[in-house]
Protein backbone atom coordinates (compact mmCIF):
# COMPACT_ATOMS: atom_id res chain seq x y z
CA UNK A 1 0.00 0.00 0.00
CA UNK A 2 1.50 3.54 -0.34
CA UNK A 3 2.52 6.64 1.30
CA UNK A 4 0.43 9.28 0.00
CA UNK A 5 0.58 12.66 0.60
CA UNK A 6 -1.63 15.73 -0.72
CA UNK A 7 -0.68 19.69 -0.72
CA UNK A 8 -3.17 21.98 -1.82
CA UNK A 9 -6.22 19.87 -3.75
CA UNK A 10 -3.45 17.14 -5.42
CA UNK A 11 -2.72 13.95 -3.84
CA UNK A 12 0.23 11.98 -4.71
CA UNK A 13 3.45 10.05 -3.80
CA UNK A 14 5.21 11.45 -1.05
CA UNK A 15 8.52 11.37 -2.75
CA UNK A 16 6.67 13.70 -5.51
CA UNK A 17 5.38 16.44 -2.77
CA UNK A 18 6.70 19.82 -3.07
CA UNK A 19 5.87 22.94 -1.44
CA UNK A 20 7.62 26.60 -2.30
CA UNK A 21 11.06 27.47 -0.82
CA UNK A 22 9.23 30.68 0.28
CA UNK A 23 6.32 28.99 2.21
CA UNK A 24 6.28 30.45 6.13
CA UNK A 25 6.02 27.29 7.46
CA UNK A 26 9.50 26.30 6.06
CA UNK A 27 11.24 29.76 6.82
CA UNK A 28 9.44 30.62 9.93
CA UNK A 29 7.42 27.71 11.66
CA UNK A 30 4.71 29.32 10.75
CA UNK A 31 2.06 26.66 11.01
CA UNK A 32 0.11 24.43 12.59
CA UNK A 33 -0.97 20.47 12.71
CA UNK A 34 -2.66 17.36 13.78
CA UNK A 35 -2.00 13.88 14.80
CA UNK A 36 -4.35 11.55 13.68
CA UNK A 37 -5.03 7.56 14.23
CA UNK A 38 -7.24 5.38 12.58
CA UNK A 39 -8.08 2.06 14.16
CA UNK A 40 -9.19 -0.72 11.91
CA UNK A 41 -10.41 1.88 8.94
CA UNK A 42 -11.84 4.57 11.75
CA UNK A 43 -10.53 7.35 12.66
CA UNK A 44 -10.16 8.23 16.60
CA UNK A 45 -11.58 11.39 17.74
CA UNK A 46 -11.37 12.94 14.54
CA UNK A 47 -13.75 15.80 15.47
CA UNK A 48 -11.67 16.87 18.70
CA UNK A 49 -8.72 16.52 16.78
CA UNK A 50 -10.16 19.11 14.29
CA UNK A 51 -11.39 21.43 16.74
CA UNK A 52 -7.73 21.70 18.36
CA UNK A 53 -6.40 22.16 15.01
CA UNK A 54 -9.17 25.60 14.34
CA UNK A 55 -8.37 26.75 17.76
CA UNK A 56 -4.57 26.49 16.85
CA UNK A 57 -5.84 28.24 13.59
CA UNK A 58 -7.43 31.12 15.63
CA UNK A 59 -4.52 31.38 18.06
CA UNK A 60 -1.87 32.33 15.82
CA UNK A 61 -4.42 34.38 13.32
CA UNK A 62 -3.99 31.99 10.10
CA UNK A 63 -6.68 32.43 8.07
CA UNK A 64 -7.94 28.75 6.65
CA UNK A 65 -11.76 28.77 6.32
CA UNK A 66 -12.52 25.52 7.83
CA UNK A 67 -16.07 25.87 7.05
CA UNK A 68 -15.80 26.44 3.13
CA UNK A 69 -12.78 24.25 2.92
CA UNK A 70 -13.92 21.42 5.80
CA UNK A 71 -10.50 19.20 6.23
CA UNK A 72 -12.51 15.67 7.41
CA UNK A 73 -13.42 15.10 3.67
CA UNK A 74 -9.81 15.62 2.35
CA UNK A 75 -8.49 12.92 5.29
CA UNK A 76 -10.88 10.20 4.70
CA UNK A 77 -9.91 10.49 0.67
CA UNK A 78 -6.48 10.06 1.59
CA UNK A 79 -7.11 7.42 3.85
CA UNK A 80 -9.58 5.90 1.34
CA UNK A 81 -6.68 6.36 -1.76
CA UNK A 82 -3.33 4.69 0.73
CA UNK A 83 -6.03 2.04 1.46
CA UNK A 84 -4.32 1.86 5.08
CA UNK A 85 -6.86 0.35 7.97
CA UNK A 86 -4.23 1.29 10.19
CA UNK A 87 -3.20 4.64 9.44
CA UNK A 88 -1.00 7.84 10.85
CA UNK A 89 -2.85 10.88 9.48
CA UNK A 90 -0.57 13.88 10.05
CA UNK A 91 -2.52 17.59 9.09
CA UNK A 92 -0.22 20.53 8.43
CA UNK A 93 -1.43 23.83 8.07
CA UNK A 94 0.95 26.73 7.23
CA UNK A 95 0.15 30.72 6.58
CA UNK A 96 1.20 30.20 3.22
CA UNK A 97 3.80 31.60 0.56
CA UNK A 98 5.13 35.25 0.60
CA UNK A 99 8.07 37.03 0.24
CA UNK A 100 10.41 36.79 3.45
CA UNK A 101 9.72 39.05 5.62
CA UNK A 102 8.57 38.52 9.82
CA UNK A 103 5.75 40.41 9.16
CA UNK A 104 3.04 38.83 7.27
CA UNK A 105 0.83 40.62 4.57
CA UNK A 106 -3.04 40.43 4.82
CA UNK A 107 -4.97 38.12 2.57
CA UNK A 108 -2.48 35.05 2.15
CA UNK A 109 -3.68 31.53 1.22
CA UNK A 110 -2.69 29.05 3.84
CA UNK A 111 -0.71 25.87 2.42
CA UNK A 112 -2.63 22.84 3.35
CA UNK A 113 -0.29 19.65 3.23
CA UNK A 114 -1.23 15.87 4.73
CA UNK A 115 0.50 12.69 4.56
CA UNK A 116 -0.92 9.18 5.06
CA UNK A 117 1.33 6.26 5.98
CA UNK A 118 1.00 2.75 8.27
CA UNK A 119 0.16 3.68 11.99
CA UNK A 120 3.26 2.27 13.85
CA UNK A 121 2.82 0.48 16.87
CA UNK A 122 4.77 0.47 20.22
CA UNK A 123 7.05 -2.48 20.81
CA UNK A 124 5.69 -4.69 23.08
CA UNK A 125 9.10 -4.61 25.13
CA UNK A 126 8.71 -1.03 25.60
CA UNK A 127 5.16 -1.53 27.14
CA UNK A 128 5.95 -4.18 28.85
CA UNK A 129 9.18 -2.58 30.85
CA UNK A 130 8.07 0.98 30.45
CA UNK A 131 9.77 4.12 29.38
CA UNK A 132 13.28 5.78 30.79
CA UNK A 133 12.99 9.36 30.49
CA UNK A 134 15.06 12.21 31.82
CA UNK A 135 14.00 15.74 33.30
CA UNK A 136 15.09 18.90 31.01
CA UNK A 137 15.04 22.62 31.13
CA UNK A 138 11.65 23.73 29.72
CA UNK A 139 12.90 26.23 27.19
CA UNK A 140 9.81 26.30 25.12
CA UNK A 141 7.72 29.46 24.32
CA UNK A 142 4.48 30.29 27.24
CA UNK A 143 1.88 29.06 24.16
CA UNK A 144 2.25 25.04 24.45
CA UNK A 145 -1.44 25.01 24.25
CA UNK A 146 -0.90 25.70 20.46
CA UNK A 147 0.03 22.82 18.06
CA UNK A 148 2.28 24.79 16.65
CA UNK A 149 5.19 23.22 13.98
CA UNK A 150 7.96 25.48 15.90
CA UNK A 151 8.89 22.40 17.87
CA UNK A 152 12.91 22.66 18.12
CA UNK A 153 12.77 22.27 21.84
CA UNK A 154 11.41 19.26 21.73
CA UNK A 155 13.70 18.05 19.02
CA UNK A 156 16.59 18.77 20.59
CA UNK A 157 15.12 17.50 24.31
CA UNK A 158 13.76 14.29 22.94
CA UNK A 159 17.30 13.60 20.57
CA UNK A 160 19.42 14.40 23.60
CA UNK A 161 17.31 12.32 25.76
CA UNK A 162 18.26 9.42 22.94
CA UNK A 163 21.98 9.93 22.85
CA UNK A 164 22.31 9.67 26.54
CA UNK A 165 19.96 6.35 26.30
CA UNK A 166 16.66 7.38 27.61
CA UNK A 167 13.19 6.94 25.77
CA UNK A 168 12.15 10.35 26.54
CA UNK A 169 12.38 13.61 28.44
CA UNK A 170 10.27 15.48 30.77
CA UNK A 171 10.12 19.47 30.28
CA UNK A 172 10.61 21.01 34.15
CA UNK A 173 10.36 24.61 34.97
CA UNK A 174 12.99 26.46 36.65
CA UNK A 175 10.87 26.29 39.44
CA UNK A 176 10.90 22.63 39.25
CA UNK A 177 7.18 22.20 37.94
CA UNK A 178 7.24 18.89 35.69
CA UNK A 179 5.02 19.81 32.39
CA UNK A 180 4.54 17.30 30.40
CA UNK A 181 6.68 15.23 28.13
CA UNK A 182 8.46 16.28 24.49
CA UNK A 183 4.99 14.88 22.56
CA UNK A 184 3.22 13.56 25.35
CA UNK A 185 1.24 14.65 28.82
CA UNK A 186 2.61 13.25 31.69
CA UNK A 187 0.55 11.78 34.64
CA UNK A 188 1.03 10.39 38.11
CA UNK A 189 -0.52 8.10 40.58
CA UNK A 190 -0.83 8.35 44.48
CA UNK A 191 -3.03 5.86 46.32
CA UNK A 192 -4.69 5.15 43.11
CA UNK A 193 -5.43 8.71 42.63
CA UNK A 194 -4.54 10.21 39.08
CA UNK A 195 -2.54 13.69 39.04
CA UNK A 196 -2.09 15.65 36.34
CA UNK A 197 -0.44 19.40 35.45
CA UNK A 198 -3.65 21.85 35.11
CA UNK A 199 -4.71 22.02 30.85
CA UNK A 200 -3.52 25.44 30.79
CA UNK A 201 -1.42 27.27 28.28
CA UNK A 202 1.97 25.79 29.46
CA UNK A 203 0.76 22.12 28.13
CA UNK A 204 -0.88 20.45 25.05
CA UNK A 205 -4.51 19.77 25.76
CA UNK A 206 -4.38 16.18 24.77
CA UNK A 207 -6.97 14.99 22.95
CA UNK A 208 -5.99 11.34 24.20
CA UNK A 209 -5.80 12.95 27.37
CA UNK A 210 -9.50 13.36 27.47
CA UNK A 211 -9.85 9.71 26.96
CA UNK A 212 -7.91 8.58 29.57
CA UNK A 213 -9.40 10.49 32.29
CA UNK A 214 -12.75 9.38 31.28
CA UNK A 215 -11.20 5.50 31.33
CA UNK A 216 -9.85 6.50 35.01
CA UNK A 217 -13.56 7.11 35.62
CA UNK A 218 -14.75 4.16 34.30
CA UNK A 219 -12.15 1.95 36.36
CA UNK A 220 -13.04 3.78 39.34
CA UNK A 221 -9.42 5.64 40.19
CA UNK A 222 -9.98 9.43 40.76
CA UNK A 223 -8.47 12.31 39.24
CA UNK A 224 -6.82 15.61 40.14
CA UNK A 225 -6.02 18.50 38.13
CA UNK A 226 -3.27 19.92 39.96
CA UNK A 227 0.71 21.11 39.57
CA UNK A 228 3.31 18.05 39.45
CA UNK A 229 6.72 19.28 40.89
CA UNK A 230 10.10 16.98 40.74
CA UNK A 231 9.74 15.48 44.38
CA UNK A 232 6.21 14.15 43.64
CA UNK A 233 7.83 12.45 40.51
CA UNK A 234 9.96 11.05 42.91
CA UNK A 235 7.70 9.97 45.87
CA UNK A 236 4.70 9.14 43.10
CA UNK A 237 3.48 5.00 43.20
CA UNK A 238 3.37 5.35 39.14
CA UNK A 239 4.03 7.84 36.64
CA UNK A 240 2.67 7.25 32.67
CA UNK A 241 1.96 9.10 29.57
CA UNK A 242 -0.23 9.86 26.88
CA UNK A 243 -0.88 11.12 23.64
CA UNK A 244 -2.10 9.76 20.40
CA UNK A 245 1.56 8.23 19.51
CA UNK A 246 2.12 6.44 22.80
CA UNK A 247 -1.69 5.76 24.09
CA UNK A 248 -0.39 5.07 27.61
CA UNK A 249 2.97 4.12 28.14
CA UNK A 250 4.34 3.47 31.91
CA UNK A 251 7.28 5.63 32.90
CA UNK A 252 9.55 3.37 35.24
CA UNK A 253 12.27 5.23 35.72
CA UNK A 254 13.42 9.04 35.68
CA UNK A 255 16.79 10.34 35.61
CA UNK A 256 17.70 6.62 35.89
CA UNK A 257 16.05 6.31 39.32
CA UNK A 258 13.60 4.10 38.99
CA UNK A 259 9.53 4.78 39.90
CA UNK A 260 8.73 2.83 42.89
CA UNK A 261 9.24 -0.47 41.94
CA UNK A 262 10.55 -0.12 38.73
CA UNK A 263 7.65 -1.90 37.38
CA UNK A 264 4.90 -0.72 35.01
CA UNK A 265 2.37 -0.11 37.83
CA UNK A 266 -1.40 -1.66 37.70
CA UNK A 267 -3.20 1.91 37.07
CA UNK A 268 -1.08 2.63 34.12
CA UNK A 269 -2.09 -1.10 33.61
CA UNK A 270 -5.49 -1.16 33.68
CA UNK A 271 -5.56 2.46 32.20
CA UNK A 272 -3.88 1.00 29.00
CA UNK A 273 -6.06 -1.61 28.66
CA UNK A 274 -9.64 0.29 29.17
CA UNK A 275 -7.89 2.91 26.62
CA UNK A 276 -7.58 0.20 24.05
CA UNK A 277 -11.46 -1.11 24.88
CA UNK A 278 -12.42 2.61 24.17
CA UNK A 279 -10.74 2.38 20.70
CA UNK A 280 -12.32 -0.88 20.29
CA UNK A 281 -16.11 0.18 20.70
CA UNK A 282 -15.23 3.99 18.91
CA UNK A 283 -16.75 5.48 22.11
CA UNK A 284 -15.54 8.89 22.30
CA UNK A 285 -14.47 10.62 25.60
CA UNK A 286 -17.92 12.06 27.56
CA UNK A 287 -15.46 15.12 28.80
CA UNK A 288 -14.72 15.77 24.82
Amino acid sequence: MPEIAYVNGVFGPIAEARVSIEDRGFQFGDGIYEVLFSYDGHLFMPDEHLVRLRNSAAALNLPYDFDADPVLPIIEEGLSRSGFADALVYIQITRGVTPRSHCYPSGMTPTVVMTFKQRPALSEELLSRGASVMTTTDDRWSRCYVKAITLLPNVLAKTNAAHLGFDDAIFVTESGEARECTSANLYIVNDGTVQFPPRNQSVLHGITQLVVLDCAKRIGAPTVEAAIRTDDLARADEVFMSSTAVEVLGITSIDGVPVASGAVGPITRRLHEAFLAAVKSGCPSESA
